[in-house]
Parts: structure tokens; C-alpha cells; sequence
């Protein structure tokens, strides 16, 4: 008798609903999703116009207390309460994300900060030159370098005149830096979430009663920290969840999915800002910028003069 085929929906159907439980949302927050089709991402995302036509992306909502607990079983709603079967859509070539924080309705404010996060992307190398001369020359650097393994490469130029390369390593070279990455990490990301994507990591702190006004200046803390994706600062931005699959390739799925579910307890962004050794610039009321370094020392300072004037008035 022939073995039943590997299903990974199986073992990860389940990864998409308690992902969202676990970033702590509650029974009637309203979650908002976005289906966009991977043909749009893999085109540039904003000049894409024919693929955006054909996939159109489609904005969908739920509240978390009828959300169904395994991506099979899935169903969103559009805004007209019509009723979306998403694995239908992601095996059909769309990808699925989430809104990461809490807000009532798409245009009003945010409410809280679930998580802080970072998009680590260990598959292209991007760079801008510009002049032709450099552009071969970085060409030529990585194709000399014996440890890095490329499938392809692609050459573009701007408005400006300036020469964008970007290049996509292999599978096998993305899979071996993937391990280097939660190697040389391991005591900064022990207690986190860490969601696995095709290209590499999106890794998450959970959060307990985020502050909203400290959310970019430490979302940008985090990127520079770990040399992820800078995009990844504001408080709107949708990632891709897991339980679902990575289809890019149609021919190669991968199966987005949780790595590690991190401690049960959330972070408090001062702990995160602490233990991580980072540096956010908190924008001041008078709108200047101060680092929570600069904080600390003008804290230190102001407490010494408290206790120097205390002591002028004890004499």
C-alpha cells in the first residue's frame, strides 16, 4: 500500500489561529487581513499595474471570536459580509496578512501595540550604483564569492538614472544562512516568536499594554539592531501569517509556520529596549528627538540635583 502523501496543512493548519492568540488578541477585536497575489509581489508591488488588474487585492475583516481555528476551514468576510474561503485563494496563488496591531475600524487610530517585529529577509541582495562600472563590479564580487550561491539576477534603473541590482540566492544558501542567523542570535531571540517564511524570519516580541508613541522609534531600534528590513516601522504594516503557504514559486510552496511559539509571559517595551541593549529616538513633545539613552542620562542628572538641593536645604 502506497504512503499517503506529505500534507503540511496537517501539522500547521492549526499555527494561524493560535498565532493570533498568542499576539493576546482579544474575543472581539476586530482582525484585518489583506490578501495580496504573490504575481504582484514577485513584479515591484508598486508598478505592477497589469498584475494588480488581473489579482486584485482584497481587504478582509473578522472578529477573533468566530475566527476558525484551522487555515482549512477559513473564512473571512469582505466589507459587504461576504464570506471569502482564503486557502481556496492562497493555493491559487495569495499570499495571507495580517495587520499586526489593534485598531476598531480601518480608519481610525490604532488602539494598542501587540508586538514589536522584524522582517529578517535572507534571500536578495540589493544595492544601488550609479554608474554601470559599479554595477558590474558588484556583479562580479558576488559571483567570485565562494560562499554565496545565486539562482538569479535582475538589473533595473530608476528615475534618478541609478542602477538597481537584486539578486536571489539559493534555496540551499538561504536554508544555511537561515541557521546562522539563529545561531549568532540565539541569546537575543530565546524568548521570542519566531515565524518561519520561505526567505527567512519574521521574529516577534509580544507585548504587554504597548505604547503606541514608542512603537516606530523602537521598531527602527530593532531593524538596525538585527540589519532586517528598515521598511517594517509603522504601526499599519500586515505581515504574512502562518498556516498558510509561500506561493512565489507555484511550482515550490513553502509552508509558512511557527518555529518557536517564545515564553508565555509578554515583553514590556522597556524590558525589550533594555535587554537588547537599543537606542530609540523618542520624539520630545516640542517635536526635538531625544534617545532613550539621552533619557536615561538627563534622568540621572535631574535625580542629582534633586538630592544636591535637598542636602543645600538640610544645612
Amino acid at each position: 500500500m502506497a504512503a499517503k502523501p506529505y500534507n503540511p496543512m496537517k501539522q500547521y493548519g492549526d499555527h494561524a489561529y493560535q498565532f493570533i492568540k498568542k499576539l493576546g488578541s482579544q474575543k472581539n477585536d476586530r482582525l484585518r487581513f489583506l490578501l495580496v497575489h504573490d504575481a504582484v509581489r514577485r513584479n515591484d508591488y508598486y508598478s505592477a499595474s497589469s498584475a494588480f488588474t488581473t489579482f486584485p487585492t482584497m481587504r478582509l475583516q473578522k472578529p477573533f471570536y468566530s475566527l476558525e481555528s484551522t487555515s482549512s476551514k477559513l473564512k473571512l468576510l469582505t466589507k459587504r459580509n461576504k464570506p471569502v474561503h482564503v486557502l481556496k485563494h492562497n493555493r491559487n496563488g495569495y499570499a495571507v496578512f495580517m495587520e499586526i496591531n489593534d485598531r476598531e475600524t480601518k480608519t481610525r487610530s490604532f488602539k494598542t501595540a501587540r508586538a514589536q517585529f522584524i522582517d529578517v529577509d535572507l534571500n536578495k541582495i540589493s544595492y544601488k550604483f550609479p554608474t554601470k562600472r559599479q554595477l558590474h563590479q558588484s556583479i562580479n564580487n558576488i559571483l567570485t564569492d565562494p560562499t554565496e550561491q545565486i539562482s538569479s539576477f535582475s538589473i533595473s534603473r530608476d528615475n534618478k538614472g541609478q542602477y538597481r541590482m537584486l539578486a536571489q540566492r539559493s534555496r540551499r544558501r538561504v536554508a544555511a544562512l537561515k541557521q546562522s542567523f539563529l545561531a549568532r542570535h540565539e541569546d537575543d531571540i530565546n524568548d521570542t516568536m519566531i515565524v518561519e517564511t520561505k526567505n527567512g524570519y519574521h521574529i516577534y516580541w509580544v507585548l504587554k499594554d504597548g505604547s503606541l508613541s514608542n512603537f516606530v522609534p523602537i521598531q527602527k531600534a530593532l531593524a538596525q539592531k538585527f540589519n532586517s528590513d528598515p521598511m517594517i516601522t509603522n504601526l499599519s504594516r500586515a505581515m504574512r501569517i502562518p498556516g498558510f503557504y509561500h506561493m512565489k514559486n507555484p511550482e515550490s510552496p513553502f509552508m509558512v509556520k511557527v518555529k518557536q511559539w517564545g515564553r508565555d509571559e509578554p515583553f514590556t517595551q522597556e524590558e525589550l529596549v533594555q535587554s537588547l541593549a537599543l537606542n530609540p529616538v523618542y520624539a520630545t513633545k516640542k517635536g526635538n528627538k531625544v534617545s532613550k539613552r539621552r533619557k536615561v542620562s538627563k534622568l540621572r542628572a535631574l535625580r542629582r540635583r534633586g538630592r544636591m538641593s535637598r542636602a543645600k536645604v538640610g544645612r
